[in-house]
């Protein structure tokens, strides 16, 4: 079964006018993107953690700094998710993959907020979730 939260998605696009191609999941991450993208934030920090089936220090909550749009100090295993742009690529890979479970919980600035991913429901211990929390400017 795919589940896939788009409330917030809907929401936000309820209230633009005009039209457009993309419909879904795909408008929705167009949204975030776009509302991503008028922060104009280069530099800031947040925190990034990872609940999976894997060694522990894998999910420690870290905190990544970004400054001019670059990770200054991401753990190696985050590296995928070391910039807001990154975590959103992340997204929309995990979408393209057609997992059995998709959820992601955008913030109004765009940013996911949660990332739940179950690539097969037909499988054990392949799912993960992913919080970023305490994005802050810098």
């Amino acid at each position: 079964m795919r589940t896939t939260n788009f409330l917030l998605g809907l929401a936000v696009l309820a209230g633009c006018g005009g039209s457009s191609s993309l419909t879904g999941f795909d408008a929705e991450l167009a949204q975030a993107r776009t509302n991503w993208a008028a922060r104009n934030l280069r530099s800031y920090s947040f925190t990034v953690s990872k609940s999976c089936f894997c060694p522990e220090e894998y999910t420690r909550p870290a905190t990544i700094t970004v400054r001019d749009g670059v990770a200054v100090d991401a753990p190696v295993h985050l590296a995928a998710y070391s910039t807001i742009d990154k975590v959103l690529d992340a997204v929309d890979a995990a979408h393209k993959s057609k997992p059995d479970v998709l959820e992601v919980d955008f913030t109004a600035e765009g940013w996911p907020r949660t990332l739940r991913v179950d690539p097969s429901a037909a499988l054990a211990d392949e799912e993960y979730y992913l919080t970023i929390s305490n994005l802050t400017s810098l």
